[in-house]
């Protein structure tokens, strides 16, 4: 039990008016008992009187003992108290100071050192000299104002700046405490350097802001899923690349994987690591397909456990076209090679029989085969006019356009085919304009390309039907279009239609197409396929009308 210094000698003028009183009551009472005569009652009041005295004397000096050793021990532990707060105070991490009456009294070292001075006495008494912001020293001013009116305040943080000695502005943190001290109200001042933290956060900041930057500029897409593969973000480039707004999608299911493409789940992802530049095909919001180069690298927490996936594509869909470009172009100059070789080799025999039959229309006894040797001399031409053409695909050649009428060269093709209709059971059918309509281009290179295209579609229908031709005259050119009703062609390999020894034939090699893809391309027109299997096919050709929009760029 502790007792007070100041409640001492009431304990000893308590006991002894209590022991004295008790005394005096029970001693008189016994010697009246014992004794009535005065005399002997007075020689042993005064031995009682003596008595007595010793008897407190030494009631009191055990008293006094036991008193102060209590007191001893309370100032030992109140030393030792004050000793541990005192070590506490001065190995705190955080400077501690005492404010009272707006002057600083105490600060530990931690608090000099924060303030870049070596003695107490060398610090300012007003600590709101030391703030760098008047606003901040305001708000300061007004948080002592608040916890001095109520003591019962509860402790208020606020972070500021401070200004060293040596002019280093570093940031803080201070929490005001409100106390008594030696009966009057103190605020306890705890403050903590969180300059380093307030750096570290501004550097989190600044990376994370760059890091956005570069995701936000990036060319490539950029997108994360959580482990249930919810899309978690998705940059501009995803948007242009794959065409759905971010607000479309985030938090939704990728629907990039298109069918009949298996997907790379996550937890493939998180088995074989981070997955580099894979090329995989990926879907549009308008059907299309995308190729795209796909990068993952796996999303961790603080734990290192994995908690989402982080994917980039590289849009290489332009590369892909250019590299098919290319194959088409080494696919051409062989052709072109091949081409040159074939015509040289063809060219020698046939101008014999062109001689031969020259010879034998000038005699008198074919004259009645007249007419055959012209429609043979006339295929002979044609087959020259071919040959050039496949050396065309070696070697550009001056192009000699002329004006001819359109509708008059589709009936020389189908007439010359009709023989070969006839043995199909083809027939034609004809939605001709009635106008003339003259084109300026090469007359026998654009029959080369009718008689494949309506060679192709009467091919294509073995157990006979109809070839559909109808002409069209537009603003920027005639328009024909060449319909059957045979199998029809698959669409994966419509566009690969025109390839180099691509052909949809058993003993095709692909060259016709070929050859009359380009030729519509030096009349700078255009030809497109439209096909629906068991229902037939369709080939439309735009010619321009004017010499000006052929020759622009022929020259």
């Amino acid at each position: 039990m502790q007792i007070k210094t100041r409640s001492i000698p009431w304990i000893i003028i308590g006991s002894y008016f209590v022991f004295g009183s008790v005394w005096i009551l029970l001693s008189d009472t016994l010697l009246y008992q014992i004794s009535t005569n005065f005399i002997t009652n007075k020689q042993m009041g005064l031995y009682k009187g003596w008595f007595f005295i010793l008897l407190t004397c030494g009631y009191l000096y055990f008293l006094l003992r036991h008193l102060l050793s209590q007191n001893r021990e309370m100032e030992t532990r109140l030393l030792e108290s004050e000793e541990r707060y005192r070590r506490l105070v001065e190995s705190s991490p955080y400077a501690i100071c005492l404010l009272q009456n707006g002057k600083i009294n105490f600060t530990n070292q931690t608090g000099l050192n924060m303030i870049g001075v070596k003695r107490f006495e060398d610090m300012d008494e007003d600590h709101t000299t030391l703030v760098v912001s008047p606003g901040d020293s305001h708000r300061i001013k007004t948080i002592l104002a608040s916890l001095e009116a109520n003591k019962h305040s509860s402790p208020q943080t606020f972070e500021y700046q401070l200004r060293r000695k040596n002019n280093e502005i570093i940031d803080v943190e201070s929490t005001f405490i409100p106390i008594t001290f030696k009966g009057e109200s103190a605020t306890i001042i705890q403050t903590n350097d969180i300059t380093e933290r307030k750096n570290a956060l501004k550097e989190l900041w600044d990376a994370k802001q760059m890091i956005q930057a570069i995701i936000i500029a990036s060319p490539i897409a950029i997108m994360t899923l959580d482990m249930n593969a919810n899309i978690q973000s998705w940059n501009p480039a995803a948007e242009k690349i794959f065409g759905w707004k971010s607000n479309d999608i985030v938090g939704k299911r990728s629907p990039l994987v298109p069918e009949g493409e298996r997907d790379i789940t996550i937890p493939e992802i998180i088995k074989h690591g981070h997955i580099i530049n894979e090329e995989v095909k990926r879907k549009r919001k308008d059907g299309s397909i995308a190729y795209t180069a796909l990068s993952t690298a796996p999303i961790e927490d603080e734990n290192g456990n994995i908690i989402g996936i982080m994917a980039a594509f590289m849009d290489i869909t332009d590369k892909k076209k250019t590299e098919e470009a290319l194959i088409k172009t080494e696919k051409l100059s062989a052709v072109g090679q091949l081409a040159a070789s074939v015509a040289h080799e063809i060219r020698n025999p046939l101008t014999s029989v062109k001689g031969f039959i020259q010879l034998l229309n000038q005699d008198e006894r074919f004259l009645d085969k007249a007419p055959f040797m012209s429609i043979m001399l006339a295929e002979i031409d044609r087959m020259d006019v071919i040959i050039k053409d496949l050396l065309v695909l070696a070697k550009p050649q001056a192009h000699r356009f002329t004006s001819f009428e359109m509708n008059t060269l589709l009936t020389y093709v189908t007439q010359l085919l009709s023989t070969q209709a006839s043995l199909y059971n083809i027939s034609f059918q004809y939605e001709l304009v009635k106008e003339e309509n003259f084109l300026f281009g090469e007359e026998n290179q654009l029959k080369q390309v009718f008689i494949n295209l309506i060679k192709n579609a009467i091919e294509s229908m073995p157990d006979g039907g109809c070839v559909k031709i109808r002409t069209r005259k537009l603003d920027r050119g005639i328009e024909v279009t060449i319909r059957d009703e045979g199998a029809g062609i698959p669409s994966h390999k419509i566009k690969t239609l025109g390839e180099p020894f691509y052909t949809t034939k058993e003993e095709g090699t692909g060259l016709g197409l070929l050859s009359s893809f380009k030729i519509i391309e030096n009349h700078k027109g255009t030809i497109h396929f439209e096909s629906t299997v068991g229902i037939g096919t369709s080939v439309t050709v735009l010619l321009p009308l004017t010499e000006s929009d052929t020759t622009n760029d022929n020259d």
